[in-house]
């Protein structure tokens, strides 16, 4: 049945439309490029781009989310690529969806939340940024959350079909995700295993305690 995807919502999008799996997310793709497979799985990739850009379009949308449209700028912010070495902003977000280095929910939940830890991370507790922060984030896991429940619904009766050992289904979400329904959570310095010899206690400090206030807030 024909729908007007502009005037539903993600869930409701995802409800009517197939989801990609993450057997079929996960082709590897070097350089950039995915390998191509079959119509079906194309076709899937194609209505899983839909329903993430609606969730995109909702958070950017957020009264906060233009603060996180753009790559910081180092006139703005000092020092902020020494303290952040994985910085992230929805353009950014946005074009790794359309280049296929996202392909999965969960992965898109996992740069979300790392872009506004980093804004946790670099802005202290009494700033203006950090506050934005903290309310644009539990609002942001809402959407993507609504969108992982409605697949793991959807996926329901093939990963019944296939018994409890059964693959790739909603299982491989609900396996990854942390306590709250997210994907696990890692700090920078988890991200960054060997590369912390260069930075101050201070900044190391910084990073881990950010880490636990976001973590903290979203278990919560």
């Amino acid at each position: 049945m024909p729908y007007d995807e502009d005037a539903m919502t993600p869930g409701q999008v995802a409800a009517q439309t197939p989801v990609v799996e993450p057997a079929a997310q996960g082709q590897a793709h070097a350089g950039g490029s995915r390998a191509v497979g079959s119509a079906g799985d194309e076709q899937q990739l194609k209505n899983w781009k839909k329903n993430i850009n609606m969730v995109w379009r909702e958070i950017s949308g957020h009264r906060f989310g233009g603060m996180f449209l753009s790559p910081i700028k180092s006139a703005d912010a000092p020092q902020y690529y020494e303290v952040i070495r994985k910085p992230l902003d929805l353009k950014t977000i946005k074009n790794r969806i359309r280049d296929e280095d996202i392909t999965t929910t969960v992965e898109f939940y996992r740069d979300i939340m790392h872009m506004l830890l980093n804004a946790l991370m670099y802005n202290s507790e009494d700033t203006e940024v950090y506050h934005m922060a903290m309310e644009i984030l539990p609002d942001a896991q809402a959407c993507i959350e609504q969108l992982l429940q409605t697949e793991a619904a959807v996926n329901q009766p093939k990963d019944a079909s296939t018994g409890a050992g059964g693959g790739s289904g909603a299982g491989g979400l609900a396996d990854e995700a942390a306590p709250g329904g997210g994907p696990p959570l890692r700090g920078e310095d988890e991200d960054h295993d060997g590369e912390d010899s260069d930075a101050s206690a201070p900044t190391k400090r910084r990073r881990r305690m950010a880490s636990e206030r976001a973590s903290k807030h979203l278990r919560a």
